[in-house]
Formats: C-alpha cells, sequence, structure tokens
C-alpha cells in the first residue's frame, strides 16, 4: 500500500470538522453500475469534499460536476469524473444537527488549539514520508541508499587518495666517497661488480701479473661500465686465481625514506595540499646527466582535495639532506570523492544485470564497479567479428579489471581488454583581462579551468574548442578571448594534429589529457 502524505491545510479541516460533528474520510468503494451511495451518519447535512482514485492518481471530485448531493446520499454525476473501477473513494460532511462549539474562526480558541495539533501531525507526517521514500532505490538518499543497496551486495566506493610521483633532485653532482683497496678474486670473469655504488670514478687497480704486483692502466687494461670493472679483451688482466685490489670514487647515497611528507605552497595552512611517499627510493644520475629520482607519493586526505596540477608540489616540510629540488611534472587528479547517490544508484540497478553475465550493460558495471576505474568505453564486433567484445578502461588495476571481465563475460564471449591510448593536448590560449585585474591570479584560474575541462573527458570524447573558449571565458577578469591554439600530440603521429577553431577528434581507443598550458595576456581599458 503506497503512503500517502495529508498536507497542514488537510490536517487542520480534518479535525475541525470532527469537532463541529463532520465526518471525515468516510469509505466507499466505487462500483461501474451504481451511482448512489448511502452516508453512514444520518442526517446529512453537508458533503464537504470527496476525494479518491482517477485515472491512477489522487483527485478531489468536484461537487456539481461530478458528484452532488440528494438527502443523505451520494450521487454521482452521469456526464462527471468517477473514481477508477473498485477503488476507494473518502466523503468528508457534516450531519445532525449543530454542536455547542461553533467558533471556529482564525484566532478562535478552538481553532488556536486545532492548528498547534495539526502542525505536530504534520511533523510527523514529514517523518513518515522521510521514512517512506527511504526504502526505495529511486528515493533514498545517503546511509538509507547504503541500506537498500546493500541487499544487493553492493557497497558505497569510499573516496580514494590522489597518488603520482614527485622528483626529488639536486642541480650539482653529490659529494664524493673515497673507497680504499676494495679486494676482488680473477676468476677469469670479464666483469666484476663493484660493492659500493653508484661509481663516479676507478682511481687504480693493482694486482698480481706474473707473480708481481702490477698497477692496470684505464682504457688499456680496463674501463668502468654501470658500476662495473669490464677488463678489455686486448689488455693485461690479473693472474688467475690472484687477488686485484680497486681505489675508487663513489657518490653519497641521498636517501629518499619512505613517509617523507611534501607539499603545496600556500601562506594559509588551510590551503596546503600534503602528501607522503610510498617507497623507499635514491637520487641516481639519469640517461640526461640530471641527478634525480621519481617517488610514488599518496595525498594525505582522501577524495578529490588532494587533487593537484603539475607544478603544485613543490615544499618538503623537513628538508632531506642533498635534496636541493622537488616537482611534480605531471597533474595529479585520480583522487576521488564517496560515490554519489546517483552513481551509487545507477551501479546497483545494474547489478542483477551483471549477476546475469549475459549483456553489455552487465560488462560495464562490472568493470566501473572496479575501485579506481573512472572511465569505460565497450564495443561490441570492433572488427565485424560476432562473438568478440573490446572493452577500454581507464584507471584501476589491470588484474582486477580481467578478473570481473572473466566472471561476468557469457561462455562463449571473447572479451579484449586494453587501456586507452593518451593524446597530449597543449592549448595555448591569448586572452585580454580587464583593467586592474591580478596577472598572476586570472592566469592560474585559465590554466585550471581548462585542465579541469580536459580531464574531466571520458575515453573518445572529443576536445571541443567551444567547451575551451566557454570556461576560459568565465573567468572572472577575462574580457576576451583573442585567440586559442589547441595542439594534439599522438604516440604513433611524428607531427601534432592542429587546430584553432575545430573541435580534436578522439578515436574510440584514446582519451585526451592535458599537458602544456600556455596562457598569454594582454590588458585593456575598458569603459
Amino acid at each position: 500500500m503506497a503512503f500517502t502524505r495529508r498536507s497542514y491545510e488537510e490536517i487542520r479541516d480534518s479535525i475541525l470538522s470532527q469537532i463541529t460533528k463532520g465526518i471525515v474520510n468516510e469509505k466507499h468503494v466505487y462500483e461501474p453500475n451504481r451511482n448512489k451511495y448511502k452516508l453512514v451518519n444520518t442526517p446529512a447535512m453537508e458533503i464537504v469534499k470527496v476525494e479518491g482514485m482517477f485515472g491512477g492518481v489522487h483527485y478531489s471530485f468536484l461537487s456539481g460536476e461530478d458528484y452532488q448531493q440528494t438527502g443523505d446520499f451520494l450521487e454521482w454525476v452521469t456526464e462527471g469524473d468517477k473514481p477508477d473501477d473498485g477503488t476507494a473513494f473518502f466523503v468528508n460532511y457534516t450531519f445532525g444537527g449543530p454542536t455547542g462549539i461553533t467558533d471556529i474562526n482564525p484566532g478562535s480558541v478552538v481553532r488556536t488549539i486545532a492548528e498547534a495539533v495539526s502542525r505536530e501531525i504534520d511533523f510527523l507526517y514529514a517523518q513518515l514520508n522521510h521514512v517512506y521514500f527511504a526504502g526505495f532505490i529511486d528515493t533514498a538518499r545517503g546511509s538509507a541508499l547504503d541500506l537498500v543497496v546493500s541487499i544487493l551486495g553492493v557497497e558505497r566506493k569510499p573516496a580514494e587518495h590522489a597518488t603520482g610521483k614527485v622528483i626529488f633532485g639536486r642541480n650539482t653532482e653529490p659529494g664524493e666517497i673515497s673507497i680504499e683497496n676494495e679486494t676482488q678474486i680473477q676468476d677469469g670473469k670479464a666483469s666484476y661488480e663493484l660493492k659500493n655504488t653508484p661509481v663516479k670514478s676507478i682511481v687504480k687497480i693493482e694486482g698480481l701479473l706474473d707473480g708481481e704486483l702490477h698497477s692496470f692502466e684505464e682504457g688499456v687494461d680496463y674501463y668502468l661500465s654501470n658500476n662495473a670493472v669490464e677488463w678489455l679483451a686486448d689488455g693485461k688482466k690479473p693472474d688467475l686465481d690472484a687477488l686485484f685490489y680497486v681505489n675508487y670514487l663513489v657518490y653519497e647515497e641521498i636517501d629518499i625514506p619512505e613517509g617523507t611528507r611534501v607539499s603545496t605552497f600556500s601562506r594559509r595552512p588551510e590551503e596546503l595540499k600534503v602528501f607522503v611517499t610510498t617507497e623507499r627510493r635514491f637520487i641516481e644520475k639519469t640517461p640526461e646527466g640530471r641527478w634525480e629520482v621519481d617517488v610514488p607519493v599518496r595525498a594525505t586526505v582522501a577524495g578529490r582535495a588532494g587533487n593537484v596540477y603539475a607544478g603544485s608540489i613543490i615544499v618538503m616540510p623537513q628538508p632531506l639532506l642533498g635534496v636541493e629540488y622537488i616537482i611534480n611534472r605531471v597533474d595529479v587528479l585520480n583522487g576521488v570523492g564517496d560515490e554519489t547517490d546517483r552513481e551509487l544508484r545507477e551501479r546497483a540497478k545494474h547489478a542483477l544485470e551483471v549477476a546475469g553475465k549475459a549483456t553489455l550493460v552487465s560488462l560495464h558495471s562490472a568493470v566501473r564497479g572496479v575501485e579506481g576505474v573512472s572511465s569505460v568505453l565497450i564495443e561490441d564486433m570492433p572488427d565485424g567479428v560476432l562473438g568478440v567484445i573490446k572493452i577500454i578502461a581507464d584507471g584501476g588495476e589491470s588484474s582486477e579489471i580481467e578478473k570481473v571481465i572473466n566472471d561476468t563475460r557469457a561462455a562463449g564471449i571473447r572479451v579484449e581488454f586494453s587501456r586507452p591510448m593518451s593524446v597530449h593536448i597543449d592549448v595555448n590560449v591569448t586572452i585580454t583581462l580587464e583593467v586592474n585585474m591580478t596577472m598572476s591570479k586570472v592566469t592560474r584560474e585559465v590554466e585550471a579551468k581548462i585542465r579541469g575541462y580536459i580531464s574531466s573527458l571520458d575515453i573518445g570524447d572529443n576536445v571541443v574548442f567551444s567547451r575551451i573558449l566557454g570556461v576560459v571565458l568565465g573567468v572572472d577578469g577575462v574580457y576576451d578571448v583573442s585567440e586559442i591554439k589547441i595542439n594534439a600530440y599522438r604516440r604513433d603521429e611524428a607531427e601534432a594534429t592542429t587546430s584553432t577553431r575545430e573541435n580534436i577528434e578522439i578515436r574510440a581507443e584514446e582519451r585526451a589529457v592535458a599537458r602544456e598550458i600556455n596562457v598569454l595576456r594582454e590588458t585593456i581599458e575598458t569603459g
């Protein structure tokens, strides 16, 4: 039975009707071939209201048009509206002679008491209404929705911490440590790993040659390769099974411990975004000649509050010895908040379809339900071959995605899982600022808005030129946009796709990723 909330006015009028010798909601059942219904309490004085179901919805029938009073009977008018067949309708009416209470006008004692009671009953109806709708998946919210979907074994996804990488580096070489007379045994190998790393240079190597102590020459007898001594085929070597001694210089190790805290910069502590390293790493020389290391980091606060753009993480609250700078060179935007009610409803509605193991919707729901998955694209018969489904998913653990695919796919269906190819998007925008605007503040806001739009795109979504124009014009202080140039870089294409007016087309297996956002500024006087 459906619950119907009564309004405050209906409650008040019902109480007043009963006080003045009235009958409220006398129930009758409508029969198709019957037009007259006798009222129980007689003599009936006046029918005040008739309500029921008409066309499947609650309806108030009109006196004189739908019904009329004939003595102690309610009579339905032939041409008027009538309740649905077999449904109940309710009659409010007065009967008998007047009671001793006649003053129910606003301000009277009786009406004031009745209104106070009606207000409390109305509050109770509001609570019952809330409880009633909390039992349905389309209307339940918050913790009530959690309880509803738990029947299907579905749980709300918690907020996830933003994760990424921060570069720890230095602009100069680390200090040196001298290693004296490290002992090695000549056993015929061509290469000998040195025990201390990273090696800067070999000072000397001495050992027995034909039974006598000999100093071997670098570049003639040996050379240094990847922290190891490599003996040259045409050079001299120590006697077989004899000891040789290596003096060499190593760089000081610069340790980045697990749990090191890094953050963004702000003069207001409440605006800081703090991250911690999740692995221990050491700074080392890169192939490009820089002394750096990429260290995985995790935001201390779960959800979107931990997301930052490239170049934002630049502070070490407790500096490490030997580290001269830190920076994140790519965006860290994978932190997500608690699953919203809307997202949870949609996932719960597909839970039974997932159990059915038959539809594309079930596969989509299963993959989308994996923790960390942010976007899913499913293509049926990608090459026109029956029984083949292609799934492209961004985020989440590959092993978990493959597991739910195998658990969900129908027998005989082959599912090909892959990751989207990144299309790196560079945007150059020239804006005209209003007078007296702070250049740096507007520039940061424009860059943030553009990055936010591109990061919101799913797999296969085009980069829409007008959307970029719209978000830029929406920034306070931007008077006009002079030019927008979008460059799209693909790994398999030598040249970028450039647009100054058209959309950037993104293929089904691709996803747009923001890279460089350059904002050029102009100022004008506005009237």
